[in-house]
């Protein structure tokens, strides 16, 4: 026969429980940023009998809270309810989608009600990728923006093929969903992924040929791309054969850009092979694995770059402060801005009524400061950072009710 636990005793379960199972999986997730176990609870009223429904709906509300949870445990109280209406509408409304399983630990039935303890393991990394989708917490802010921009031509193709170009006719980029895949796992943003909502004509840019450089830039900058990768990629059957089995050569060049300098970072030159004994398959490979060393060298170069010219040097970032008032807790703030790590000095530009405009030296871009203001907590209000771009962003004060 099931023992049906006191209340008591289902209360002290779940706190013993959560200390061993919060302490021991989240230091695992603090370590890997990838499993977080928690025991919560679910409550449903019994309107006339218990029955398997009643235990359904109290796990799922369990379910829900555990995912809450698991949230606050990514971002602070302040950005949770600065973006409210996004993480229910997106996130929380779908919480099983970042559940890699549970199970019901104690249960209790009273007259009116059911109460069930449910264990959840939650997948952190998940979580973290759409809540980056959504754009409640950004991807690495120490990686740049990319737009992948490189022709492909097999050895059937009678010219290259490319989509940034009005007379382009349109196909599916190996190379271009490689890197893009491989860039995005390691956290970069990469702009220009839906290629057939972006309307050149729209943004009123003409590209004079595949590889108009200023055009590519002009391109980046309505994308909001900080690198443009700009080149071209051949795959052809090379002389070497075993029976059946033949040698496929794919060379791959391109040179990445910084969109707001207008400047050449670098030139990149690669070759892949492959074996294949079908031609379409061989060449699709080749290209494949061209894709993925492309990859690897973008990464590590436009880290290396963005690391040393851009996120090392002092820059002014344009801050402009408002909301309600904001005096008083833009002093509050200042003080803050004066203590903080990588700001050098706070100048105050405009001091009007409802705002004032401040240029912070900071080292590091806009974006790079705004991250580290988000970690920032005051008693009095929450900051909501919005508008940011590489010199500038806007802080609003959010009072607390």
């Amino acid at each position: 026969m099931k023992t049906i636990l006191t209340m008591r005793q289902v209360i002290f379960f779940i706190l013993i429980s959560g200390l061993i199972f919060v302490s021991t999986d989240n230091l695992q997730a603090k370590q890997n940023q990838k499993i977080f176990t928690i025991v919560s609870t679910g409550t449903q009223k019994i309107v006339s009998n218990f029955s398997p429904e009643t235990k359904k709906q109290a796990v799922s509300a369990a379910l829900q809270t555990s995912v809450e949870r698991a949230v606050s445990e990514i971002i602070v109280p302040e950005l949770f309810a600065a973006n409210f209406e996004t993480l229910y509408r997106n996130i929380l409304s779908n919480p099983s989608k970042y559940i890699l399983n549970y199970s019901v630990v104690a249960e209790l039935k009273q007259e009116t009600r059911y109460v069930a303890a449910v264990k959840v393991k939650i997948n952190l990394t998940r979580l973290k990728k759409y809540l980056k989708r959504y754009g409640v917490i950004k991807n690495n802010s120490a990686k740049p923006s990319v737009l992948v921009l490189i022709s492909e031509q097999s050895q059937d193709d009678i010219s290259p093929k490319y989509w940034w170009k009005k007379d382009s006719i349109p196909y599916e980029s190996l190379i271009s969903g490689e890197i893009t895949k491989l860039l995005t796992d390691e956290e970069f943003i990469v702009t220009g992924r839906n290629t057939k909502a972006i309307d050149l004509k729209k943004l009123k840019i003409n590209f004079s040929s595949i590889y108009d450089v200023k055009a590519a830039i002009k391109l980046g900058s309505k994308l909001k791309a900080d690198i443009i990768i700009l080149g071209k990629a051949e795959s052809f059957e090379a002389l070497n054969r075993m029976g059946q089995k033949k040698t496929y050569e794919a060379d791959i060049s391109f040179d990445m850009w910084n969109v707001a300098a207008k400047k050449k970072i670098t030139t990149i030159k690669l070759k892949a092979t492959a074996n294949d004994s079908d031609n379409e398959k061989g060449n699709k490979t080749a290209m494949l694995e061209a894709g993925t060393l492309a990859a690897k060298e973008i990464s590590l170069r436009a880290c290396k770059y963005w690391e040393e010219n851009i996120l090392k040097k002092e820059h002014f970032i344009e801050t402009r402060i408002e909301g309600e008032d904001y005096l008083s807790s833009f002093i509050l703030l200042r003080k803050t801005l004066n203590n903080m790590q990588g700001i050098k000095r706070v100048q105050t530009k405009e001091l009007g009524a409802d705002q004032a405009i401040v240029s912070i030296l900071f080292k590091g871009n806009a974006d790079k400061l705004a991250q580290a203001l988000l970690l920032k907590t005051f008693k009095s209000f929450g900051l909501e950072i919005y508008n940011v771009k590489d010199r500038s962003l806007t802080i609003k004060f959010v009072p607390k009710i």
